[in-house]
């Protein structure tokens, strides 16, 4: 008879990615998500393996989370101008919130790990050309349609967009006030008519 598993893995992938999240990769042991979790290091292995492959896991199932919530954003929209100064709007409060102060886990990997684990880097890539690719179909359809006027091609710009998301990561580790933050997303949001 097959043994029934003793936690619930979306549990421990969150938890897990909490201690990524405020630790880094480097920093964490396994160990450290051992105590996190709660789980035995033995389960923690069957289930996921090493740390490599938790990290990756976690990883993998924390962009789906985001790119999903990004597709459902851009798929509501009525003003494509207001939906994006929307999501920045989020991310904001996000990043000034008291439980965000880690940053996100995208960046931290890509910052972190560079191309020093080959997988993760490749992983990395592949997300951020799908999440470049949601905005561009959503810059294109808009121009397409009349709302919005770009002077550089829908994909540029739509890369463009993607990284000021994790420039905003970057800029409240320096400058946590809201106002600056704000004017940011404000010159980014201009290259758009």
């Amino acid at each position: 008879m097959a043994r029934t598993k003793a936690f619930d893995e979306e549990i421990v992938l969150e938890q897990a990615m909490q201690v990524f999240r405020e630790r880094g990769y480097a920093a964490t042991s396994i160990r450290d998500l051992v105590e996190a979790v709660g789980v035995n290091s033995s389960s923690l292995y069957n289930a996921f393996g090493d740390k490599d492959a938790i990290f990756l896991r976690v990883l993998v199932w924390h962009s789906q989370g985001e790119k999903e919530m990004v597709r459902r954003e851009l798929a509501e929209s009525a003003d494509p101008r207001a939906t994006l100064a929307h999501l920045f709007a989020d991310l904001i409060d996000e990043l000034l919130g008291e439980e965000a102060h880690h940053g996100s886990l995208t960046l931290k990997a890509a910052v972190e790990l560079g191309v020093s684990k080959p997988v993760i880097f490749d992983f990395l890539r592949s997300y951020m050309d799908e999440i470049t690719q949601l905005f561009t179909d959503f810059l294109q359809a808009a121009v397409d349609r009349g709302e919005l006027r770009l002077h550089q091609p829908a994909p540029d710009v739509a890369r463009y967009l993607l990284f000021a998301f994790y420039n905003l990561s970057f800029l409240v580790k320096m400058y946590p006030e809201r106002a600056g933050l704000e004017s940011y997303v404000q010159v980014v949001l201009n290259v758009m008519e």
